[in-house]
């Protein structure tokens, strides 16, 4: 087709380089670079081979550098050809050729991020003690070393940089043990020859700045430069190409600001808006910018929904999109739900239509903010009979399909893995129940005293199922078939390679046979995961070894807690099947109909869970060591935290804006957003969702047609899975299927024992039922020694924390969760201790926990708190009782816990020293109360004092006192509020009472009502 330039192609095409070009959303900006790069050959001005492309994934790279070869066909010598690589890739060839010159070798081995986070384990082992990384989270800490190693190297740091800086407080401390352990996996990179991503671009610029030769060879070598996708490069790529072509060299660089979508993994919005005085022309001045505006792919409307998204990320001005003449006209609509069920049933309905009218199931794609809105939506396109690819591993490993063959293969590595066995046969090969798999659970459970041996796996069991003697003969059946296939299996996976080894598990199950009889559509979407889990499998090689099943699964663990490798354009199928994916893989992609469910508030903007503040958080880069600060938000440590996280807010919410305007362009003929009351699966979430800002923009835009099914939420759902279909025609049952049998059972409970009598299976419909009874029912009952016991004895801390937050206490000390490690508690333990020791005078035989002290007064520590102690009038007192443990009990229940100490005087004075500043927090209060309430009930000592005061003793900041007169007024509304707080814990009210104690609250992200407070 003939390519006829529009007004402002035609100027793109005549300007001069070095030029930045803002090209919107399918404004046709590799048609036009792709015209920049064939006219200059063609007029003489460049040879092909001295060309230089660069742009973001190999699928772009290969489309630019086929269409410059279509174009060019004929018209260059054979085997010369414009030089087209990604980002990534150009630093990798300038390593393989000049590498030796700063002691890279040529065959270096570049690793992907997955492989990346193996080798952190591995650093985060091999190290250690740690006094602040907290080990008990891998989930989090590995993504969170991560991403301090990503940012180190997007701004051409390695760890050192970070173990230089000064230590200040407690997340210095946390980043400082971090950047060891970083040093550590650079080493492991080191020992193993290979690079990763970031290396790749440190280590380039390196060789540029050091090697002038190698710039002018470069410089020599290519007479103009293409830099695609400009918005998405890190400062570290940025560098890299001003020091290859800086200084006046023709670069024109391509990109849109408005899909700056990847700046939390390294992208900064200063590249692309400082291109023209980072790269300036040959006179210094800064280089000309000029617009693609016209839109080839969308119509009119939605174009009009893109301006108006566009329109909420900044104020800057810009030329809105506009269509081309003749385009087509585009629909939106904007839905409104009461569930999220009913929605994904909308949007069933919705594609079904798309496609009665002739679009065709590949041109169509629903796309998601988040990966967890994928399940409902697919389930409802099964039931709709409608083919759907789900173009995401990480929702790959939730499919159906692919659970049991992921399964089996970690059975195979691991005969000890219950939960995979359990899952096997629980599943629709055995259809076993819990009550069937309990006499070979009750027999590998067995005491070691049995003369069978020790305890083993359920798994292991099933080599003596013979001597079980009360499994059912249904039961042992199904043992004895899954010991055939495990055994067969097992040998197989001796001596075949591991994608060879899937393809066997899938054969031994006939998936292949039940995939072909199942509908069409449903074969289709099954058989398209099944492919993409069999490419992933045959492409997978580990860093060190063969390819093994052990470090697949790990590699699949990973891949599913963190799923960087998906972040580029998806690679879709040419099968015709809608297309499932995240926005963020959308990105450079475009369908006929688009859907974008779940744009709710909260959802979709997301809300910021955790800020890019490096005063915060250790995985953050301290904004002095990025390249980009300029472009960042104005933050200091002296800044309120508040405010703090408003600026960071606002920089989160405009990604959040731009990635609703690149879900919108996505769209050529129709786009359909919608939204719902009630999310949550498999339990509805507690409070109904509202219609996000993102939505209302799009709801609001002249000619949209917004569509609102639901006013109210109503009553929250007991469940959003969707009701069994009935059944169709049955042999047994008649034309209204088994549902008439069920009916009928229902209204007459004999009417199925009947018909079985006269089908002549009266025998085998009992021993069916009686199989079911045991299933369901047969179950032991629980001895008494098991039966839930009610907390009755009660922390003196444990009042303070449900004072603060009754979740908080739930997760402290009814159902444990893993606590950070704090600094500050340590370093109130060790005042402590020192003040006993003053008291006393001995040292003890061994230290106390630190749960065995009554809060000692976790705030910010100062500087010298047993120094304030010892300047106080406390430190030449001689205490009555020096860390005296006690038990009151109050009711059911009781109190424990540890007063410091206790003057005698005029009565007692009990008092509690705090290692931290003084502090208003009104929830600490209890803790005097529980301390009169013991003296006052001779729980310290033999005899009630005639006079007690209870003293809060600060040492953060100097020395501070604060002193209360016991009275009985006093003393009786201590014990109503100690007594409502025993209370409230034995009626189990666990409520979450969300506050600015959230901020610190080590469950917070396991709190979504802390969470949303702290938003």
């Amino acid at each position: 087709m003939t390519f006829v330039p529009t007004a402002e192609q035609s100027k793109v095409l005549a300007a001069q380089p070095p030029l930045r070009i803002a090209a919107g959303a399918g404004t046709g900006k590799t048609a036009t670079i792709t015209r920049a790069i064939v006219e200059r050959v063609r007029d003489g001005k460049v040879q092909a081979d001295q060309v230089l492309g660069i742009t973001f994934t190999n699928k772009a790279a290969a489309e630019l550098a086929g269409r410059v070869r279509a174009e060019l066909d004929g018209s260059t010598p054979i085997g010369v050809e414009a030089d087209i690589h990604t980002y990534h890739g150009f630093a990798h060839r300038l390593l393989a050729e000049f590498g030796p010159l700063i002691g890279v070798e040529r065959d270096l081995t570049v690793i992907s991020p997955t492989y990346s986070r193996q080798i952190l384990i591995d650093a985060i082992t091999s190290g250690g003690p740690y006094d602040h990384l907290p080990l008990h989270n891998r989930r989090h800490l590995v993504p969170d070393l991560a991403r301090l190693a990503g940012a180190l190297g997007d701004n051409l740091h390695t760890a050192d940089t970070l173990l230089a800086n000064p230590i200040e407080d407690d997340v210095d401390r946390l980043r400082h043990e971090m950047a060891e352990v970083l040093a550590r996996f650079e080493r492991e990179k080191e020992r193993l020859e290979v690079l990763d991503y970031p290396d790749l671009l440190r280590l380039a610029h390196r060789l540029l700045t050091h090697h002038p030769a190698v710039v002018s060879e470069l410089r020599d070598r290519y007479r103009l430069v293409l830099l695609d996708e400009y918005q998405d490069t890190s400062p570290a790529q940025r560098m890299l190409l001003q020091a290859a072509f800086g200084g006046g060299f023709p670069v024109i660089a391509v990109g849109d600001a408005d899909q700056t979508i990847y700046e939390w993994r390294g992208a900064t919005l200063e590249n692309f808006a400082d291109f023209p005085t980072h790269f300036p022309t040959a006179a210094g001045t800064p280089a000309p910018s000029l617009p693609l505006s016209l839109n080839r792919r969308s119509g009119q409307l939605i174009l009009e929904v893109a301006n108006r998204l566009r329109s909420h990320i900044d104020k800057s001005t810009r030329q809105d999109l506009t269509p081309i003449p003749g385009a087509p006209v585009a629909t939106v609509t904007a839905s409104w739900y009461r569930t999220a069920r009913t929605e994904a049933d909308g949007i069933a309905d919705l594609l079904t239509g798309a496609h009665d009218e002739g679009i065709p199931w590949r041109s169509m794609a629903v796309l998601f903010r988040k990966n967890a809105d994928i399940s409902l939506v697919r389930q409802a396109l099964g039931r709709a009979e409608i083919p759907a690819e789900v173009a995401s591993i990480g929702g790959l490993l939730e499919i159906p399909e692919i659970v049991e063959v992921h399964a089996w293969l970690r059975v195979l590595d691991d005969p000890g893995d219950s939960a995979a066995f359990a899952r096997l046969m629980l599943g629709s090969r055995y259809r076993l129940g819990m009550a069937d798999l309990r006499p070979l659970r009750e027999w590998a459970r067995r005491p070691d005293e049995d003369e069978w041996g020790p305890p083993v796996s359920p798994l292991e069991a099933i080599d003596h199922v013979d001597l079980i003697t009360d499994l059912s003969p249904g039961a042992a059946a199904a043992l004895l078939d899954f010991r055939a296939l495990y055994r067969h299996l097992l040998e197989a996976a001796q001596g075949v390679s591991l994608v060879e080894l899937v393809r066997r598990v899938l054969d031994a199950l006939g998936a292949w046979r039940e995939i072909e009889a199942l509908p069409a559509v449903q074969a289709l979407s099954t058989r398209l995961n099944v492919y993409r889990f069999l490419d992933l499998a045959e492409s997978w090689s580990p860093l060190e070894g063969r390819p093994s099943l052990p470090a697949f699964l790990d590699h699949l663990d990973l891949m599913a807690e963190d799923q960087t490798e998906e972040l580029d354009t998806a690679r879709i199928s040419t099968e015709d099947a809608v297309t499932l994916l995240t926005i963020h893989r959308a990105k450079g992609l475009e369908w006929d109909v688009v859907c974008v469910p779940n744009v709710t508030d909260r959802t979709f903007p997301a809300g910021i869970q955790r800020t890019e503040d490096p005063f915060l958080f250790a995985q953050e880069l301290p904004f002095d060591h990025r390249l980009d600060r300029s472009s960042l938000p104005p933050i200091t440590a002296a800044m309120d935290p508040s405010e703090r996280r408003r600026l960071m807010r606002a920089r989160h919410e405009a990604q959040e804006w731009r990635l609703a305007y690149v879900a919108a362009t996505r769209a050529k003929l129709a786009l359909h957003v919608s939204g719902s009351f009630w999310y949550g699966v498999p339990e509805p979430l507690k409070t109904p969702k509202k219609p996000s800002a993102i939505f209302e923009a799009v709801a609001t835009v002249p000619g949209v047609d917004a569509r609102v099914l639901a006013t109210e939420p109503g009553d929250r759902p007991v469940s959003l899975r969707p009701t069994p279909e009935p059944g169709g025609p049955d042999p047994l049952f008649g034309p209204e299927g088994w549902t008439s049998g069920a009916r009928a059972a229902i209204a007459r409970p004999g009417s199925l024992r009947d018909m079985a009598g006269t089908l002549g299976v009266a025998k085998e419909y009992d021993r069916a039922v009686s199989d079911f009874h045991d299933m369901l029912f047969a179950l032991p009952e629980a001895p008494d020694d098991e039966a839930p016991v009610k907390l009755t004895s009660v922390s003196v801390t444990g009042l303070v924390t449900y004072r603060r937050c009754p979740k908080q206490f739930y997760w402290s000390e009814v159902d444990r969760l893993p606590r950070r490690p704090s600094r500050a508690a340590r370093r109130g333990i060790e005042v402590h201790r020192r003040i006993e020791l003053h008291h006393s005078g001995a040292v003890p035989m061994e230290d106390l926990e630190a749960t065995e002290y009554d809060d000692p007064g976790t705030g910010v520590p100062g500087s010298a708190p047993f120094e304030a102690f010892l300047a106080s009038p406390y430190a030449g007192r001689r205490p009555f009782l020096v860390e005296t443990p006690f038990e009151l009990r109050m009711g059911a229940g009781s109190i424990r816990g540890r007063v410091d100490a206790v003057y005698e005087s005029d009565g007692w004075e009990i008092v509690d020293f705090k290692s931290g500043r003084p502090s208003a927090d009104p929830t600490i209060e209890v803790q005097l109360e529980a301390y009169a309430l013991a003296a006052d009930a001779g729980a310290l000592a033999v005899g009630r004092p005639h006079k007690i005061s209870v003293t809060f003793v600060f040492l953060g900041d100097g020395f501070e006192q604060r002193t209360q007169v016991v009275d009985a007024a006093w003393l009786e509304r201590a014990r109503a509020s100690v007594e409502g707080i025993l209370h409230c814990i034995d009626g189990e009210e666990f409520e979450p009472r969300p506050s600015s104690y959230c901020t610190t609250c080590d469950f917070l992200r396991f709190c979504e009502e802390g969470s949303a407070w702290e938003q």
